[in-house]
């Protein structure tokens, strides 16, 4: 059987041959109205911890289905954090469901100067992990933090001993390119500022740690939804040379 344009859904349960169990009602919706499977169809399945699986539906009235075989081992995931600015609804949305397309490992908000929206739905921005994790064939779903102030941040790079890559709007700084060319690693995380940048005394405050390094992404100013997806997608192609 080929398995490439069946249904996929993740699951927050056990995954083993022949277990059943109840599916959610927007999981439901999606398999039986959406995609239209009846009783015995089959879709595959994965829960971030023991592989992908094929499973099929076993009762369509109580959202029941069951667990057949797996079909691939899970994986230990390499990808990079983002730490972001929360930005509007609609930006948020697209900006997350992009970077996890492209393989981000974490997500976590940041509380900056200039950060107009202070608040995120964190079960709506889960949703859309959710999905996106499904639809680009991911095998785990990235990890979404609490949200924290730039300082915290700080303190936590430091204390965590990690690289971070300060995404900055100063044309100045060298390319995000040409550091990766001599000098990229896995395990780095990115920061990405609220729209308008950082304020003069966080981007001095960020200059001076020595674990942060300051790049540009391009000679323009870009928004910073772009921005992150520009960053990931430059770790990316690194990453597979």
């Amino acid at each position: 059987m080929k398995f490439k344009n069946i249904p996929r859904i993740y699951i927050d349960k056990e995954l083993k041959e022949n277990i059943v169990f109840e599916i959610s009602i927007q999981d439901k919706h999606y398999l039986c109205n959406v995609m239209r499977l009846k009783e015995e169809d089959r879709f595959k399945v994965f829960n971030g911890v023991d592989g992908e699986w094929v499973a099929s539906i076993s009762s369509r009235k109580q959202s029941m289905v069951r667990c057949i075989s797996k079909i691939r081992e899970q994986e230990t995931f390499e990808g990079p954090s983002l730490y972001f600015s929360i930005i509007k609804n609609n930006n948020l949305k697209w900006m997350i469901e992009k970077v996890t397309e492209l393989g981000i490992k974490k997500l976590i908000p940041v509380i900056t100067e200039r950060t107009i929206v202070k608040s995120i739905n964190r079960r709506k921005l889960l949703a859309h992990i959710k999905e996106a994790s499904e639809v680009s064939d991911r095998i785990s779903l990235p990890q979404l933090e609490e949200k924290m102030t730039l300082q915290n941040v700080l303190k936590k790079i430091k204390k965590e001993k990690k690289q971070l890559i300060f995404c900055n709007e100063n044309r100045n700084d060298q390319s995000l390119f040409k550091y990766f060319s001599k000098n990229f690693k896995k395990n780095i995380s990115f920061l990405i500022g609220p729209e308008g940048g950082f304020s003069m005394t966080e981007q001095n405050f960020l200059k001076e740690h020595k674990s942060i390094i300051s790049v540009k992404l391009n000679d323009r100013i870009l928004r910073a939804d772009t921005a992150a997806i520009l960053a990931i997608s430059a770790y990316n192609c690194y990453n597979n040379i």
